[in-house]
């Protein structure tokens, strides 16, 4: 993380982030946060908000990389591949390679990653030393898990904290913990190990810090969800603004929504007789010049979303 200070105020920048509740290192990254802040108001906190919502509900990283390592055991005839990026997720295949005593495949690129960051025993990219690869994500998919198993048996794990694909097939089983880990076909598996925050953890964090403001580093996606929305409640008085603007702009919308309503109503019969041209549907709404679906405006609005990717139609 990264903390600001000077005449601006107090900033802290987390980037992605994992807070997770157990273990030395979460009590060491505590004590060296509250040192850093020193008994300072922080007057912005730029939060990894990716998961920032209450159905985001999954185990600690500990618990996640024990149930990889149950599955590769339970198939040891098989051949193991591991959906991962470009960066991340060197803590967990570090662990399966030390658990395991094996080394890992990685592709050229990752092994020159590992490398500089010190792990010169763990990884290879000769194949023939290993049934365990690391694998980019976007080459992680069915058809090609299907293409493998006519060759070698051979299973996929994704490690993520969202769902991976459509659940039409999916079973799920659980550990003794209680976690579940998910099969969405014969040759995949979905176990939710993610190096983001889950809900439960950011309320922590935030619960401890007490930031008078709250900025979310995530709003590329039309779902994504402002991080004031759930935790405003937790800020300083400043924060107490943004449910008042939010309610005008909700407030704004339905206005528009009425007045529309009505003189559509008005011109409906006008259309219908003459016959020319073709009138808009009634759960489109104008929101600043871009046709938008009132009931998904009205519920970004509520909900704190950014209204961004709007919805058009054809007229």
């Amino acid at each position: 993380m990264y903390l600001f200070r000077g005449k601006f105020g107090c900033k802290l920048y987390t980037g992605d982030f994992r807070w997770e509740k157990t273990g030395n290192r979460v009590e060491n990254a505590r004590s060296m946060l509250l040192d850093a802040i020193k008994n300072e108001k922080l007057d912005v906190l730029y939060l990894d908000n990716t998961y920032c919502n209450p159905t985001y509900i999954f185990p600690s990283r500990e618990v996640a990389a024990k149930q990889i390592v149950d599955i590769i055991t339970s198939h040891p005839n098989h051949d193991i591949i591991i959906g991962i990026d470009s960066l991340g997720k060197e803590d967990l295949l570090l662990y399966i390679s030390r658990t395991l005593n094996i080394k890992i495949w990685v592709w050229p690129e990752r092994l020159q990653i590992m490398h500089l960051l010190g792990f010169h025993e763990n990884f290879t990219t000769q194949t023939s030393l290993t049934r365990v690869r690391a694998v980019p994500r976007y080459s992680f998919s069915i058809e090609t898990l299907e293409g493998l198993n006519m060759l070698q048996p051979t299973i996929g794990i994704m490690p993520s904290g969202l769902p991976w694909v459509s659940p039409k097939k999916k079973e799920c089983s659980e550990d003794i913990s209680g976690s579940a880990k998910t099969n969405h076909n014969e040759y995949i598996f979905v176990v939710p190990y993610s190096d983001h925050s889950c809900f439960s953890e950011i309320q922590e964090f935030i619960e401890l810090i007490r930031p008078i403001n709250i900025r979310g580093i995530v709003s590329s996606s039309s779902c994504h969800i402002d991080p004031c929305y759930y935790f405003d409640h937790l800020c300083g008085t400043k924060q107490a603004c943004w449910r008042i603007q939010r309610q005008h702009e909700i407030e704004e919308v339905t206005n528009s929504v009425e007045a529309d309503e009505k003189q559509e109503s008005e011109s409906e019969c006008i259309v219908s007789s003459t016959g020319v041209g073709r009138k808009r549907r009634l759960d489109q709404v104008d929101f600043f010049g871009i046709p938008v679906s009132r009931v998904s405006l009205l519920r970004r609005l509520s909900r704190g979303v950014k209204i961004a990717n709007t919805e058009y139609i054809s007229l």
